[in-house]
Formats: C-alpha cells, structure tokens, sequence
C-alpha cells in the first residue's frame, strides 16, 4: 500500500476513510446492513479518524455510536466494521499511537452502544470481584491515551520501561479495544511488523509470542 504513505494526518484521516468504506462495500454483511447509509457511515467515520489522528484525542464518537444505534448494528458486525477500519488505517502506517487511539475510540463506541445500563434509580449490582479479571477496565473508561506506549526502536515501554506490550498495557489493551479482539489483532500485527523491521535480531518465533501470544483464546 504504498501509494497510501503520508505523513500529514489530515491526509491520512481521507485516505483510510475512503479504503475503510471501500473494504465495507465490499463485505456483504455489513453492506447488507448499510445501504443506503455508507456516506453517512463515511462521515462518522472521518470523525472518529480526525479526533484520533488530528485532535490526538480518545472520545466516544457521537456520530457513529448515533448512526449504528439506528442501523441496529449488532457486536459482531460492528466489530467486523472496526476491523475493517484498522485494516485500512495500518496501511497508511500513522504509528503505533495513532492505531492505539483509534481502537480506543472504538472501544468506547462499543461499550456504550453494547454494555447493559441500569435501570434510573436503581443502584448496580454489587459484585464480589468486580474487575478482579481485568483491573484496568475502570480505570480506562476515560478520554485519557494510554500512558505505557511503545518507544520505537527499541520497543521498550514509555510506562515501565520493560518489553512492550508490558503486563499493565496488556490489560488496558483488552480495555481500549473491549470486544474488538479482531481489530486488537490487526493493531498488534502491525506493531509486530514494525518491530521486527526495527530489530531484526529477535527471532520471529518469539515476536510472534511476545506480541500475539497473549490473546485470549476466546472473545473477551
């Protein structure tokens, strides 16, 4: 995808939109789903790629949460949609950081549009091991970017200083990217293509672990 390089965010925020759309179009659930609505899906789409890559922020998207609420976009295929947008995104290779604040984005828009609220005035349920399986989540439901991020080349962690994905980032990853596990490996895969160009004495066996042999098997 080399016609897809740029450097100029803004650039970047058009062309993964418009590979994004056309790999929607192209897939016959979610454009079964769609459509007459793919331009309106463009739209939403651009914001969540210009808050992300031009503002450098992670926001639930209003836009896009609104317009899959209306489609009644089910998990599935909306996690097929965020596939299909970080698939285009890596193409254009923004880095590390823009991907991660884009999959953030996601999974903000995937906990509202799926997570069961409470009924008004009624307390939660209390649980006995509320976040015992992943500590983090609470934590992460904030516009705040993740502060253990990868430090190229050396692909040590900004946060902790060991071999990133560390074990705190592990946890937020599952985090960011709630039930987008697709779209978490489609991230991960292009950090573990950008970290075997940058060190090309680590062995691909354990590259490949180190970076994807974390992943639950099983959708989280």
């Amino acid at each position: 995808m080399g016609a897809l390089e740029t450097k100029d965010p803004t650039d970047i925020v058009r062309l993964a939109t418009a590979e994004s759309l056309r790999w929607i179009a192209g897939e016959p659930l979610l454009a079964g789903i769609l459509g007459t609505r793919l331009a309106a899906l463009g739209d939403a789409l651009r914001d969540v790629l210009r808050a992300a890559l031009v503002m450098q922020c992670v926001v639930a998207p209003p836009r896009l949460i609104a317009l899959c609420r209306d489609l009644d976009l089910g998990p599935g295929a909306f996690d097929l949609l965020g596939h299909h947008v970080l698939g285009a995104l890596v193409g254009c290779r923004p880095g590390p950081d823009a991907l991660v604040r884009v999959g953030g984005t996601l999974g903000l828009a995937r906990r509202e549009l799926f997570t069961p609220r409470q009924p008004s005035g009624d307390p939660p349920p209390v649980r006995a091991h509320a976040g015992r399986h992943n500590g983090a989540a609470a934590r992460y439901r904030s516009a705040k970017p993740p502060e253990h991020l990868p430090s190229p080349p050396a692909w040590t962690c900004t946060g902790c200083g060991r071999e990133w994905p560390c074990a705190v980032k592990q946890s937020q990853l599952l985090a960011e990217f709630g039930g987008t596990r697709a779209a978490l490996a489609v991230y991960l895969g292009s950090c573990l293509v950008a970290a075997a160009r940058d060190l090309p004495g680590l062995p691909l066996a354990q590259a490949r672990n180190r970076f994807l042999g974390w992943l639950p098997r099983r959708p989280f």
